[in-house]
Parts: structure tokens; C-alpha cells; sequence
């Protein structure tokens, strides 16, 4: 193999590498920033022709790349959720909601910048918009681990108010239980005590002499 080959190949290792990294880097959850899309602008037609050129250059098969199958799984979640059209589905209707959540988030973080979404995806006013996109996302990712917690323990206290109910439920059913079956005991001391002092009662008393 001659070096203009040899030097090729090594470039096409590099992009490979360089491309699995940036995706690495983005918010698993900012799709259109994955395929390199941007939302406000007609990407329709864009997904499936950057979905197959990403995937035949960081392909798993492809790769030496220690996460390429990590950054090929997010971009064929990013190309999925961005394709979804609503047939009436749940699980095409909550896709398509998170793609309409995900384009309101890069309007209002456009609006907040005061600034607009432009053509050139690599433009710094994009560069910018995205940046606080993966922001809001983090805030987000950080706000639902905050409510699984709560949620968590709060499945978690409730549970030991069933199990203490129920071992106290158990506790009175055995007392009940034991109560139950020492009644003929405490009947039967009841009235040996009676019979004690009846004979107390009955016994003769000693006269005295005068």
C-alpha cells in the first residue's frame, strides 16, 4: 500500500473517531444536534440522508473506537425520534412529543439569547443556542433524578407503613389468639380463688374461754 493510502485511511480514522467524540459530547437527548440538524429550519428530508451517511462512518463494525456502539445507539435514537410521525401510536405520539418539546426548548433559548437560528449549522449564534440547549437538558435530566428520588423513598415509606401495619395487625391477632386460648386457664384460677375463700368464709371460728 502506498502512503498517499496509508495516509487516507489514518484521515478516515481520525473523522471516525472525531465524529463518534462529538457525539459523545452532546446531550444524549438533543437529537437534532446528534445529526447535526437544525430545528427551526426544514429537516424533513435531512434525517435519513445524515442518518446514513453518520452511520456508515461510525459503524461498530467499522470502528476501533471503545464507545462507537454508545454514539451509533444515540445516533439511531436521534434519527427514530426525529422521523416519528404521529399514526395514533402511544409510543409514536410520546416521540413526537418529545421531538415538539425539544424544538420549543431551542425556540425559547433563542428568544432568551435574543438571537435567531440561522442556516449554517456551525455558525457561533447556533454554537450558542446549543450550548445552553444542552444546559437546559442537564437541568432537566438533574429535576427528573431529583423526583425519581422522592418518589422512590416515598414508595419506599409507604411500603414500611404497610409492612409495620401488617406486623402490627399480626402482633394483635396473636394476642387475640393467645388471650383465646388462656381463657379456660384464667377461668379455672378464677375459681379456685372463689372456692379459697368460700372455705375461708365456712371455717369455723375458735371460741374463746372466758
Amino acid at each position: 500500500m502506498d502512503l498517499e493510502n496509508v495516509l487516507r485511511l489514518q484521515e478516515a480514522d481520525v473523522a471516525r473517531d472525531q465524529e463518534i467524540d462529538r457525539i459523545l459530547a452532546t446531550h444524549a437527548r438533543d437529537y437534532f444536534a446528534i445529526l447535526q440538524i437544525n430545528p427551526l429550519f426544514d429537516f424533513e428530508g435531512l434525517i435519513k440522508r445524515l442518518y446514513r451517511k453518520k452511520s456508515l462512518l461510525i459503524h461498530p463494525d467499522k470502528v476501533k473506537h471503545p464507545q462507537a456502539s454508545k454514539a451509533f445507539d444515540r445516533l439511531k435514537k436521534a434519527e427514530h425520534v426525529l422521523s416519528t410521525e404521529d399514526d395514533g401510536d402511544e409510543d409514536a405520539k410520546k416521540r413526537v412529543n418529545e421531538k415538539a418539546a425539544l424544538v420549543d426548548i431551542y425556540k425559547q433559548v433563542s428568544v432568551g439569547l435574543k438571537t435567531s437560528i440561522v442556516e449554517d449549522f456551525d455558525h457561533k449564534d447556533n454554537v450558542l443556542i446549543r450550548e445552553k440547549v444542552h444546559l437546559v437538558l442537564d437541568n432537566q435530566d438533574k429535576q427528573e433524578e431529583v423526583e425519581r428520588v422522592y418518589n422512590q423513598r416515598q414508595e419506599a415509606s409507604k411500603n414500611e407503613e404497610l409492612k409495620n401495619a401488617a406486623k402490627e395487625r399480626q402482633m394483635r391477632k396473636q394476642w387475640e389468639s393467645k388471650w383465646e386460648d388462656d381463657r379456660d386457664s384464667r377461668v379455672q384460677l378464677w375459681r379456685n380463688y372463689v372456692n379459697k375463700v368460700e372455705k375461708k368464709k365456712k371455717k369455723p371460728k375458735k371460741k374463746v374461754l372466758a
